[in-house]
């Protein structure tokens, strides 16, 4: 079963100042709650929702990806089908890391999760991105691709940096799941 996280924003709300450490840089923000350090986006562009949330234990232990939907004002209906399939991008070409994801209902509502295995190279290539990161979907029965968030690559590196720091782990070398 893929590891489950509650988008930080919420947790962050619910959390004391004594028990989360937050840094915030760009359109990115860092926080550490126990043994786990989250790095998530601020906002996505316009006309798009959503967070992309990376998480790791201490040592760089556990980590995963996901992207959260956040569903715009009055909308009730799921935001995809289960045959939808996830895209993934950066800087606008194609990974096949969204191959890797699958959507579902999670504690804090719609969202896509990467398989475990493949989270270090999605860390990698959102390092290397130079200016976004977007989450669509092929929606098969309608035939489109719906992009769902557009994030701006900005601050990224040195929310990572911090969750790093507070979590003892090297970006670049996670252990193998």
């Amino acid at each position: 079963m893929l590891h489950r996280v509650l988008a930080p924003a919420i947790l962050l709300l619910a959390a004391t100042a004594a028990a989360a450490t937050q840094f915030q840089s760009g359109d990115w923000a860092a926080a550490k709650m126990g043994n786990r350090c989250f790095v998530y986006t601020e906002r996505a562009a316009p006309d798009t929702s959503g967070t992309l949330i990376f998480s790791f234990d201490v040592k760089g232990f556990n980590a995963a990806f996901q992207y959260e939907y956040t569903p715009w004002p009055g909308e009730t209906d799921a935001p995809w089908d289960e045959e939808d399939a996830v895209v993934l991008e950066v800087d606008g070409s194609a990974l096949w890391l969204g191959d890797e994801m699958f959507t579902g209902y999670g504690a804090g509502g719609y969202v896509a999760e990467m398989t475990a295995g493949f989270v270090p190279e999605m860390l990698l290539n959102t390092m290397s991105a130079a200016q976004s990161v977007t989450v669509a979907l092929d929606r098969v029965l309608l035939g489109e691709t719906w992009v769902y968030g557009v994030f701006s690559i900005s601050g990224f590196r040195e929310a990572l940096a911090r969750a790093a720091e507070w979590c003892s782990f090297d970006p670049r070398n996670l252990p193998r799941s």
